[in-house]
C-alpha cells in the first residue's frame, strides 16, 4: 500500500507541469564608475570614467567619448578627454574652486545621463609640523607618525628618497601614504588590520597634501574603508555597495575639497638624534607620479 502511495504522489508532481511565459519589462542600465574632484587649487581638475571590473585584478575599462561638465549653478566648466580613449576628462587649467560653493558633476553617455548631488567645498585647517621619529632597530632610518587633525580630512603623503640611490633601486624609494580623520566611531576602524610602516633615510623629500572632507565625502570614504583597508579586522562588516552621490545608477563619488600643501626635506640635526630640522625643498627635484 505504501508503494502505491509513493507512485501516485510522483504521478501528480510530474503531471501538473505547465510552461509559463512571464511578460517581464526590462530596462537597459548603464554601468559606470565615477572618480572625480574639484579643489581650490588653480589647475586642470580631472574626472575618471570607467566600467566595473568582472574579474579580480582586472584593469578597469575606460569610458571614452562622454559629455562631461562641472557646474556651481552659475558657471559651467566643460571637460575634455586627454588623451582620447583614456576615459580621463580635464577642465581648463585656469579653473579654481571656491570655498563654501556647491559643485555638481554632469555626465552624458549616449542616451544615459548622470548627475551628482551637490558637493559643498568646506574649509581645511592648516598643516601642523610632521612627527618624525627614529626607528629603534635602525637609527639611520626614520618613520612618520600620523596624528589625526581636529577637522575631518584626508592626508596624502608622498615620500621620495630615490635621488639618493642608483637608478635600479629608485622605483621602491617613492611611496604614497594616505591617512584619514573621519568624525565617527567605527568598531572595524578601531580594530582594523595593522598597516605596513614605511621607513626612510635622512634627506627624504616629504610632500604633504591635506584635503577637507564634507559630510557626504566622509560617508563615502567610511564605506570605502570598510570594504578595503579596514577589511580583515576583528569586527568585519558584511560586504555591501560603497556609497555614491551620483544619480542615474552610477558608482563612485564626485567631491569638492579645499587643499593645503607643503614640501620639506627631512634633515635631522644628527643621524642618531631624534631631533629634526625641516628645510624647504631645495635643489632636489620632486616629481609627483
Amino acid at each position: 500500500m505504501r508503494k502505491l502511495w509513493f507512485i501516485g504522489l510522483a504521478v501528480l508532481m510530474t503531471a501538473c507541469e505547465e510552461q509559463i511565459t512571464w511578460d517581464l519589462q526590462s530596462q537597459e542600465v548603464m554601468a559606470l564608475v565615477v572618480d572625480g574632484m574639484i579643489t581650490n587649487e588653480r589647475k586642470a581638475h580631472l574626472v575618471r570614467l570607467t566600467l566595473p571590473v568582472q574579474q579580480l585584478n582586472e584593469p578597469p575599462r575606460p569610458v571614452s567619448g562622454a559629455l562631461v561638465a562641472i557646474t556651481d549653478g552659475d558657471t559651467i566648466y566643460w571637460m575634455h578627454e586627454k588623451p582620447v580613449g583614456s576615459g580621463v576628462y580635464y577642465t581648463d587649467s585656469t579653473v579654481q574652486g571656491v570655498i563654501d560653493k556647491v559643485y555638481y558633476l554632469y555626465v552624458k553617455i549616449n542616451e544615459h545621463e548622470f548627475l551628482s548631488s551637490g558637493s559643498r567645498m568646506v574649509p581645511v585647517e592648516p598643516l601642523q609640523d610632521p612627527d618624525i621619529r627614529q626607528v629603534n632597530k635602525d637609527p639611520d632610518l626614520f618613520k612618520l607618525v600620523y596624528h589625526e587633525s581636529r577637522d575631518p580630512s584626508m592626508m596624502q603623503v608622498y615620500l621620495d628618497w630615490s635621488y639618493l640611490l642608483p637608478p635600479e633601486q629608485q622605483e621602491k624609494a617613492r611611496v604614497w601614504e594616505h591617512y584619514y580623520t573621519l568624525k565617527s566611531v567605527d568598531v572595524n576602524e578601531l580594530f582594523k588590520p595593522d598597516r605596513e610602516q614605511v621607513f626612510f633615510p635622512a634627506g627624504t623629500i616629504i610632500y604633504r597634501r591635506k584635503l577637507s572632507l564634507s559630510s557626504g565625502y566622509q560617508s563615502f570614504l567610511r564605506s570605502l574603508m570598510m570594504e578595503t583597508e579596514w577589511k580583515g579586522g576583528v569586527f568585519d562588516v558584511m560586504p555591501a555597495n560603497v556609497r555614491t552621490n551620483i544619480r542615474g545608477g552610477a558608482l563612485g563619488f564626485f567631491a569638492a575639497c579645499s587643499v593645503v600643501t607643503d614640501t620639506l626635506v627631512f634633515m635631522p640635526s644628527s643621524a642618531r638624534s631624534p631631533d629634526a630640522s625641516y628645510q624647504p625643498h631645495g635643489e632636489q627635484t620632486l616629481v609627483l607620479p
